[in-house]
């Protein structure tokens, strides 16, 4: 994820490996079968937020957070990683689809 942090097209792989790999370690059934969702809800993200010049980078560290709080069997920081991770990515997408309406009102301008 950190040799390809700054190109959004190609952190998508990875980043959808580290979380599939998150889901599965779960050692619950139901929720690793919500691998394929998480796929799909990633992709989607990816391509509405792929537009930033500084690719995802800046979701690095707490993406090391995450794992490092899983790692030590923190499941309460793991759960509060997780959600920031996944609530700055939301943010990520508004920012995104707000840009290209507003390049879209430009162009019809």
């Amino acid at each position: 994820m950190e040799a390809v942090g700054h190109d959004g097209d190609r952190f998508a792989k990875p980043d959808l490996i580290f979380h599939q790999t998150i889901l599965r370690m779960t050692g619950n059934e139901l929720i690793g079968s919500l691998a394929a969702l998480v796929e799909t809800a990633l992709m989607m993200s990816f391509r509405l937020s792929n537009d930033n010049p500084e690719g995802q980078r800046h979701s690095l560290p707490l993406h090391r957070e995450l794992a490092e709080k899983i790692a030590t069997g923190d499941g309460g920081g793991a759960q509060q990683a997780l959600l920031v991770l996944i609530d700055n990515a939301e943010e990520d997408v508004r920012r995104s689809v707000e840009n290209r309406n507003r390049r879209r009102k430009e162009q019809r301008s």
